[in-house]
């Protein structure tokens, strides 16, 4: 399961805090945040590189492995999850790729703020891939998991 939340120091939109020299210097690349469980499982190395994915999209972040990344377990299932802040991106003094990338688009309907906080994702150790081999990647896991619907 992804979650995804704001820093402290990013209280306001990334496009401001991303800007500020004193606010990226405490906060200067994306990360996500796993288990030591999941880190374990998945060969994710602390302060490393995790490709972490959707069928919407593909990111890359370094990897915290932190204790406040809790594993869940629900009906003898383990459900690991994985942390995302908001408000990197590909623009201000420091940036990385953007959470955003991976949810799809649902507004609020009163004040229009993109309500998704929470979905399913994959995640394995390394950077993702880049220009067409990002396409590649992110069609063969489309088919990946259509073909695994269909034995369903």
């Amino acid at each position: 399961a992804l979650h995804t939340y704001r820093l402290t120091e990013h209280h306001t939109a990334g496009g401001m805090s991303r800007t500020v020299p004193h606010l990226s210097e405490l906060q200067p690349e994306f990360f996500c945040e796993v288990s030591p469980e999941l880190a374990a499982l998945r060969g994710l190395e602390h302060g490393g590189w995790a490709t972490i994915w959707t069928m919407r999209g593909v990111i890359e972040a370094r990897v915290m492995a932190t204790k406040r990344a809790h594993v869940l377990r629900t009906n003898g299932r383990i459900i690991h999850t994985v942390g995302l802040p908001y408000h990197w991106g590909r623009k201000g003094l420091v940036t990385g790729d953007a959470a955003n990338d991976l949810l799809h688009i649902a507004l609020d309907p009163n004040v229009h703020i993109q309500e998704t906080k929470g979905l399913t994702c994959d995640i394995r150790p390394g950077r993702r891939p880049r220009g067409p081999a990002m396409a590649r990647f992110m069609r063969e896991l489309r088919e990946k998991v259509l073909h695994a619907e269909k034995k369903l």
